[in-house]
């Protein structure tokens, strides 16, 4: 890695690289507890792991490389004979056909696409819009009498 200086805004010169290199035993700010190399510290300074050493567990926990093992027999799991679950559940008792469901169609009468048109074709349509048929229901009552300040006897319109 090329060493680079910079030059701040005071036309100072600044190595970043030697300042990381001088100061990568120093903790660093935050609550990870590591210095600045990524090593992780004890409270008094000391280093417990090295960078590598949490680099290492950090991809033993998350390769994506797949393990071997033995390739199950079949198109279910492997399972021992201790894992073996046992059914408990009671026998299921069908519905008795007498009881059909309300909801159903019914599977006596055939369906029949062109008595469904006729059916449609004799009911009554709605017409208007929706504000006439809410406006045709409602009726309008006011509870306020008129009083003196409405209408003065004096003034008449023109």
């Amino acid at each position: 890695m090329a060493q680079r200086k910079y030059r701040t805004a005071q036309g100072k010169m600044v190595d970043f690289g030697a300042m990381l290199t001088n100061n990568e035993l120093e903790p660093a700010l935050g609550n990870m507890n590591v210095n600045a190399r990524g090593d992780e510290i004890s409270p008094d300074g000391s280093i417990t792991k090295s960078r590598d050493q949490v680099m290492k567990e950090y991809y033993d926990m998350n390769t994506m490389v797949p393990e071997e093992g033995a390739i199950p027999e079949g198109g279910s799991p492997a399972i021992a004979d201790d894992d073996v679950l046992v059914d408990d559940w009671a026998e299921w008792e069908p519905k008795d056909q007498e009881q059909a469901d309300p909801t159903a169609p019914d599977s006596k009468q055939p369906t029949n696409v062109g008595s469904m048109v006729q059916k449609t074709a004799t009911e009554e349509k709605p017409s208007g819009t929706l504000a006439n048929s809410v406006a045709s229901t409602r009726t309008l009552e006011t509870s306020v009498e008129k009083g003196a300040f409405e209408e003065p006897p004096h003034l008449k319109r023109l």
